[in-house]
């Protein structure tokens, strides 16, 4: 599912420099930074489940399985 989602923000950046070519250069490396920084934040919780789920023996943290940050 992952792969997915990193697929087809893949494809829509690819589609949005090929289509909207005239647009300003702030616009363009705004699109590049929002790529960039998804891609890192997706790496990272790969990351993140392969060393809870796989690496990792202990069960995993109470603030992981509920999913709240207090």
């Amino acid at each position: 599912m992952l792969r997915l989602a990193i697929c087809l923000l893949l494809i829509q950046t690819y589609v949005y420099y090929m289509h909207y070519s005239e647009d300003t250069s702030v616009i363009k490396l705004t699109v590049a930074a929002i790529w960039l920084f998804d891609t890192l934040h997706d790496s990272f919780m790969c990351y993140t489940l392969y060393y809870y789920l796989v690496k990792s023996k202990r069960p995993l943290p109470v603030a992981v399985v509920l999913n709240r940050y207090r």
